[in-house]
């Protein structure tokens, strides 16, 4: 630890380290909050809400929208259809390809659910201009890779294993 910086360097050090705090945690108590109200995680209840506007996504497709790798995508959509909330059909274009699409129950649980952190982050990241993104992003991987953080490939959603 360099213990020569500055007395501001140190505060912005600590603006940092709270903000990364207030992420988490933020992330954590929405989590929370909507698997006691709606019995689904914020990752389910995500990957429902890509599903509304676009009827029929592969799940390589759902992967893209959420943001994820596809793995996740695919655990997080087997727990929906056990659930009834979603189902699986070969597609109509490519018979090797399987799309998903909201069930009735899916629709009507979806209705009762208001926007997600995880929606909330994308959206701000989203009107951010595309210099400040790929400067966050920049930044991010510089921080990971100096805390020492392994990123061994694509994290899973934010509540899932």
């Amino acid at each position: 630890m360099n213990n020569s910086h500055t007395p501001q360097y140190r505060q912005e050090v600590g603006e940092v380290m709270d903000y990364i705090r207030h992420i988490f945690k933020a992330l954590r108590v929405a989590s929370s909050q909507f698997e006691k109200t709606t019995g689904l995680s914020a990752a389910q209840i995500f990957v429902l809400k890509s599903l509304k506007p676009e009827p029929g996504l592969s799940i390589n497709d759902l992967a893209e929208r959420t943001v994820t790798h596809q793995s996740s995508v695919s655990v997080v959509v087997k727990k929906l259809e056990e659930q009834g909330l979603v189902r699986r059909e070969t597609s109509n274009q490519d018979s090797r390809k399987v799309v998903v699409f909201l069930t009735e129950s899916g629709v009507q649980k979806l209705g009762q659910i208001p926007p997600t952190g995880q929606e909330e982050m994308i959206n701000a990241l989203q009107k951010m201009p595309d210099m400040k993104t790929q400067e966050l992003a920049k930044l991010m991987r510089e921080f990971v890779g100096q805390a020492g953080i392994t990123v061994s490939g694509p994290a899973p959603m934010f509540d899932e294993k």
